[in-house]
C-alpha cells in the first residue's frame, strides 16, 4: 500500500479511521473521565494536575454535572468525542452514561471513540460499551482483548507510542493484528510531559531539534515500520506531536472561538481570540468617559474588554495601561499573548 500524508500532515497507510479524521479537523471533544490509572508507564504523558485525580474534564472544563458536557460540546461545534484518561474502564458506569447522554443529545452520527490500556477489561465490559454506542476503541497495552472485541461491529485497534528502535516488536504488532482482522493500529511519536521527563531522560532521550515535545528518532523508527506496514493489509498512522498541536488543538481552538467571539473581538489563525484591554479602577465610569459604545465592550476578568480599533485610540488618550491581547478560548480562558499599548 502506498504512503500517505494526511491534511494533519501525518502519514498513514491505507488511511485513517474517521475518529482520527475528526480529531485532525478539531471536531473532536477530548473527554477526560478520570485520572485514575491501573498501570504506570513511563512515557505517559498525562499532566501532574489531572494524574490519578478522580475529575472529568471535557476540554478544558470541569464537569460538575451532565449539562457542563453538553454545553462544551456545543461550544466547540463537536461532532464527536475521544474518552480518555487514565483507565476509563475503571470508571465504566460513568463512560457508559457520557456514551448514552452524548449519542441522546446528538444522535447516532456523533462519533465515539474511547481509549483503554485494554488490561484487567472483561468481555462483559465491552459488552456495556458497545450497547452504549461506542463507535471505535483503541487499545494500549493487551492485545489479546483485541479478539474479544472484534466480536463486536465497531472499529477495533490499537495505539501505541513508537518508543525508539522498538521496529522490530511493532513490526511484529502489525502481523498479529493483521491476522486476527483488526481495523487500525496508531502509532503516536513519543513525547516529553512535564511528568516524564526524569524517565525519558534517564533513558538517555532527547528533544527533537525542530520540537518543543517530540522525542527525537521517534519518528525514524515510525518510518521503518510504516515501510514494512506498506505490504501488508492493515491500516496503520503515524501520529505526529506536530499534528496535535497544529491541527487538533488549532482546529478545535478555532470552532470553539468562532462560537464565543463577541462582535468586536477576531479569531488569529491559530484560535486565539484578539482584543484591545483596558485597566483601572471604576471600569464602568471608565467606558463611560471613554464613550465606548455599550455594543463595544464587556467589562470581565477585573478590565475593559474592547475591539483592537478602539484599544489604540484610546492608549494616546489615558494613563492607564491599555493592551492588545490574544486569549485562549477556553472554559478558563488565559492571556497566551500581551502586547502593551502605552
Amino acid at each position: 500500500m502506498k504512503l500517505i500524508k494526511t491534511k494533519g500532515e501525518s502519514l498513514s497507510i491505507g488511511g485513517i479511521t474517521r475518529g482520527c479524521r475528526l480529531c485532525i479537523e478539531g471536531k473532536k471533544l477530548v473527554l477526560f473521565v478520570t485520572g485514575v490509572c491501573n498501570q504506570r508507564c513511563w512515557y505517559c504523558t498525562i499532566s501532574r494536575g489531572r494524574w490519578l485525580k478522580d475529575q472529568v474534564w471535557a476540554n478544558e472544563k470541569l464537569v460538575k454535572k451532565d449539562s457542563d458536557l453538553i454545553e462544551e460540546a456545543k461550544l466547540s461545534n463537536a461532532m464527536g468525542a475521544g474518552i480518555t484518561g487514565g483507565e476509563p474502564t475503571l470508571k465504566l458506569k460513568r463512560v457508559v452514561h457520557y456514551i448514552k447522554l452524548l449519542k441522546k443529545n446528538f444522535g447516532k452520527k456523533f462519533q465515539i471513540h474511547m481509549y483503554s490500556c485494554g488490561k484487567g477489561v472483561k468481555p462483559s465490559d465491552l459488552k456495556k460499551l458497545h450497547e452504549a454506542g461506542l463507535d471505535e476503541i483503541r487499545f494500549h497495552l493487551n492485545r489479546e482483548i483485541v479478539k474479544e472485541a472484534l466480536k463486536y461491529d465497531w472499529k477495533v485497534g490499537m495505539e501505541v507510542p513508537v518508543i525508539l528502535k522498538s521496529e522490530k516488536e511493532l513490526c511484529k504488532l502489525v502481523d498479529y493484528l493483521e491476522s486476527v482482522g483488526a481495523d487500525f493500529l496508531n502509532l503516536n511519536e513519543l513525547e516529553f510531559s512535564d511528568r516524564n521527563v526524569k524517565p525519558m531522560m534517564n533513558r538517555g532521550y532527547k528533544l527533537r531539534k525542530d520540537s518543543m515535545t517530540a522525542v527525537g528518532g521517534s519518528e525514524e523508527t515510525a518510518l521503518k515500520v510504516l515501510k514494512y506496514a506498506s505490504k501488508k493489509r492493515l491500516r496503520v498512522h503515524y501520529c505526529t506531536a506536530a499534528l496535535k498541536m497544529n491541527y487538533q488543538l488549532r482546529n478545535r481552538l478555532k470552532r470553539r472561538a468562532k462560537n464565543i467571539k463577541r462582535d468586536f473581538e477576531k479569531v488569529t489563525k491559530d484560535g486565539f481570540l484578539l482584543k484591545g484591554t483596558i485597566y483601572g479602577r471604576n471600569l464602568k465610569k471608565l467606558a463611560s468617559d471613554l464613550k465606548i459604545p455599550k455594543k463595544m465592550y464587556v467589562i470581565r476578568r477585573g478590565r475593559i474588554e474592547t475591539s483592537v480599533e478602539m484599544a489604540r485610540m484610546v492608549a494616546k488618550k489615558i494613563k492607564n495601561k491599555v493592551a492588545v491581547v490574544e486569549e485562549y478560548p477556553s472554559a478558563e480562558p488565559w492571556d497566551f499573548e500581551v502586547t502593551p499599548l502605552n
